[in-house]
């Protein structure tokens, strides 16, 4: 009994403190995380090129594509700043949004909720021949 009990306060504690994923580079491998916030917020989630898959279980988020100067939050706060092209996608609830993340972009979350906001994400390489550009489906 106490060696399962041990085993799930280490499992929890470990789930509890690892961190939490934001901008990551590029590469051949699928790449996955959780974007957790509370709030007004924008936050870098993945490089390009790739294909996200984001999906949230309440609505207050959109997604957006900006250009990546570092990948970080930064360049997602500045792509909101000076307008241009900028149209987040909104997030639907129980719903999976995609997207397409071209090289030299950065893929961007941003809410407008009082309540906690999570964003499960899945990021899929992409080639210079993928061409989908936006798709939300149930």
């Amino acid at each position: 009994m106490k060696t399962i009990t041990l085993a799930l306060a280490l499992t929890s504690t470990l789930f509890t403190f690892a961190p939490h994923t934001s901008a990551h580079a590029a590469g051949s491998a699928d790449r996955r995380g959780t974007v957790d916030v509370t709030g007004r917020t924008v936050r870098a989630v993945t490089t390009g090129p790739a294909l996200l898959h984001g999906y949230s279980g309440f609505s207050g988020g959109a997604i957006f594509v900006a250009p990546a100067v570092a990948g970080t939050d930064a360049d997602c706060s500045a792509a909101l700043a000076n307008g241009g092209n900028i149209r987040p996608m909104p997030l639907a609830a129980d719903r999976v949004a995609h997207v397409t993340v071209g090289t030299g972009q950065v893929a961007c979350l941003v809410t407008d909720t009082r309540r906690p906001f999570e964003l499960l994400w899945h990021a899929f390489p992409l080639t210079s021949s993928d061409t989908l550009l936006a798709s939300a489906k149930r």
